[in-house]
């Protein structure tokens, strides 16, 4: 959805690229953390070295959040109705994404430690997170083609 001037889709693609950088740092900080998660349960990682690197991943996490949530503002403020709720749809994935992974890493490790089975648990939570991802990919999707549309037009005035 294009929309009428020049000014104001210039001012939506900033907005959108700006999106998308964030999502970008989002995923370089899920890289850490996972990258971190599989260290420690292969003994390359130190319990308090994973510990550290999850209070950073999570205040990065926050960070990020906070970005997006004033992208999201700015586009209802805006105008954008229709792109400030795809913006919410994604963060209401993204903030259920971490919530899994988390309760994941979780139940890793203390079936790791042999005190509970929790290998239903964990199958149950990485479908539930495979189709949090897939929706992920969907909702990116939209986006990078709104932004597409946008840059072809903003090229075009």
């Amino acid at each position: 959805m294009v929309h009428a001037t020049g000014d104001s889709n210039a001012v939506l693609l900033n907005r959108l690229q700006a999106l998308i950088k964030a999502q970008d740092t989002r995923m370089n900080i899920y890289k850490e953390f996972n990258d971190a998660f599989h260290d420690y349960l292969h003994d390359r990682c130190p319990e308090e070295q994973y510990l550290s690197v999850c209070r950073i991943a999570t205040e990065g996490f926050q960070e990020v959040s906070s970005e997006v949530q004033t992208i999201e503002q700015a586009l209802g403020e805006e105008g954008h109705n229709d792109i400030a709720q795809t913006v919410r749809r994604l963060q209401d994935k993204e903030k259920t994404k971490l919530q899994l992974t988390a309760q994941l890493q979780i139940y890793t490790i203390e079936s790791r430690k042999g005190e509970k089975d929790y290998d239903t648990t964990i199958q149950e939570h990485r479908e539930r997170l495979d189709s949090v991802i897939s929706d992920i990919g969907e909702i990116w999707d939209e986006i990078r083609q709104e932004a597409a549309e946008l840059s072809y037009a903003v090229a075009e005035s």
